[in-house]
Formats: structure tokens, sequence, C-alpha cells
């Protein structure tokens, strides 16, 4: 008996040692796990350069305040993400932030976390239901708005008046990113630019394989393209592989060049754009977004009221400003 106390004496103070000299990191996580504060995270895809760019800025805002999240990735499946919200629901998340794959399928699981007590922060795409707490994302409406003016702007130079044949690559069918940045082009073109056509429109699902099927197949229906909107950088990216590959690419100032805008301001973009390739992009700052959204999440559970629509910054990216370290995508390139 004597032996077996020494040997248990022994082990205890072995713990203890460890203990002492675990490291900072272990014993920051040992804290937030006892905070008892945990946010679930539903991300819609990690395909996207951009929602890569927020998931940083949400993982690093949770870190920072020393709180757990618990993440999943739907993979862009309604299903799946359905699946996983109920998941997190039963985990007993104390808020939920949420990147939908579609805007109405998501409002069945919105329901079901309002019905637990549990409060949606929606980030960057919203839903069209009315049981979340808050939804902070960039004003969609309004960057169609300025795309359709860059391109009008581009065309006056070119023709001497607002005229031509524009593309539009439209972003996937169902989120409200897609439908807000089509609605803000198409109004302010047929209410500002009437001369200006829209000659194409078609869903290049916010994916650059798609959006490059779809408009070689655009080509070889149209003579004449002057310009290109893409609902997003993936879209006008893989329109761009199109035009290359087409042998219709002619460097950005040079005669015949087909104006290419999209919007997010990621990396391969910003490449493309200083290559002379592209002319612009309309820049969001998805990691203040991500980390906005976990600060919005946290003052939810504190008991503070929020307001329910919150809207980040936007800015043109060109060739003046595409190499600048502070644009999101440079910063967080690797």
């Amino acid at each position: 008996m004597k032996k077996v106390l020494a040997i248990s004496l022994a082990l205890l103070m072995l713990v203890v040692v460890f203990a002492a000299c675990a490291p900072a990191a272990e014993q920051e996580a040992e804290v937030a796990d006892e905070s008892g504060i945990k946010i679930g995270f539903s991300l819609s895809t990690l395909g996207n350069a951009f929602f890569v760019g927020m998931r940083a800025g949400i993982v690093d805002e949770c870190k920072a305040q020393g709180v757990t999240l618990v993440e999943t990735n739907a993979d862009g499946d309604i299903a799946t993400q359905a699946a996983q919200m109920e998941d997190l629901i039963s985990q007993g998340v104390q808020a939920l932030i949420v990147n939908p794959v579609d805007s109405d399928a998501i409002v069945a699981s919105e329901k079901k976390a309002a019905e637990a007590g549990i409060p949606v922060i929606y980030c960057d795409r919203g839903s069209t239901g009315d049981d979340y707490t808050a939804f902070i994302a960039t004003d969609n409406v309004a960057m169609g708005v300025l795309a359709a003016d860059e391109i009008a702007a581009f065309l006056t130079d070119r023709y001497g008046e607002a005229k031509g044949n524009v593309v539009e690559i439209q972003g996937l069918i169902g989120t409200s990113a897609a439908r807000d940045r089509g609605e803000g082009f198409n109004t302010t073109m047929a209410e500002k630019y009437p001369d200006i056509t829209i000659v194409a429109q078609q869903a290049g699902d916010f994916n650059q394989e798609t959006s490059l099927n779809v408009m070689q197949n655009i080509i070889q229906a149209n003579d004449q393209i002057d310009a290109v909107y893409g609902h997003n950088d993936d879209c006008t990216l893989g329109a761009l592989k199109a035009i290359e590959s087409a042998g219709l690419l002619k460097p950005v100032g040079e005669d015949g060049h087909i104006y290419i805008i999209g919007i997010d301001g990621i990396y391969d973009a910003l490449t493309a754009i200083l290559d002379g390739k592209k002319d612009a992009t309309i820049s969001q700052t998805p990691v203040i977004m991500g980390g906005s959204a976990v600060e919005l999440a946290l003052k939810v559970i504190n008991g503070e009221t929020v307001e329910k629509d919150i809207l980040n910054p936007f800015y043109v990216i060109d060739a003046s400003n595409a190499a600048d370290p502070e644009n999101w995508a440079n910063a967080t390139h690797e």
C-alpha cells in the first residue's frame, strides 16, 4: 500500500509540473472552453476565395475573444447545410453565424434556430425569412449600380456616348447577392443608359469553370461584345479565360479591348488587373465582415440590442491601386 501511495503521489507531482509548463496557447484554449461561450458557423463553401477570407476573419476574432467556434462547410449543398445547421442547434451553440447556400432554403433552419432561442447572424448572404437577428453584408444593389456606371464610362470614352453590347455573368441563382447585384446593374442600365444593350445574361454560379463554359457559348452567339459584368470575380475570371481562348483578348487600353469588371477583390482578380487583362473589381472587405459578425454575435449573447441590417464598405480597384498592400486579398495572400 505504501508503494502504491508513493507512485500515486509521484504521478500527481508530474501532472502539476506538466500543467505549469503547458504552452500559453493550450492554457488559453482551456480558458476559452471554460468560458462557456460557443458560436456555431455554417459556411456555404470554401471553394471561393472571398469566403476563405471571411472565414479567416471569423476564426481570428473568435480566438481574440476567447470563445469556442464550431464550424461547418456545406460545400454548396442545400441539404448538407440544413443537416449541419440542425446539428449545430442540437449542440447548444449560443449564436449562429450563417452564410447560406440558398436564401429561400435556409429559412426552415432559421426558424428552427429561432424556436431554440438561438440568434442567427447572416454574413454576406441573407435569407428571405424574418426570424434572423442581424444581417451583415455589403450593399449588393449599390455595387451593381457602380458596375453599370463604370461600364457606361468606358463605353462613353470608346464611342463618345453610352452605347454598346454588354454581357452579364450572373451569380448563383437563389442567393441574395446574385439577386441584388443583378437588380442594381439592370435597373441602372435601363434607367440611365438605355442605349447600352445587354446581349446575354446567364448564370455562372459564382464559379470560374461554369462561367468559362457560359462565356464560350455567349461568344459564339454574339459578333460584338464590348464589356462583361460578373456578379463576382470568379465569374469574370472564367469569362476572361473564354475570351483569351477565343483569341479576343486585347490588353487594357488597346483597340478592341473587352472591358471586364467583377466584384469581391480576390487575389487572382488583382493579378489579372496588374497583368492588363482585366479592368476592375469592386472590392468588399470579407475579413472585416467576418470579424464584425463575431462581434455582433457576442453582443447579442450578452443581451445587447443590435441593428438588423448592417453594411460594410466597398470600393473600386483598378490598375492604380491593385498592388496596394491594404487590399484584403494582398494582405491575406501567402
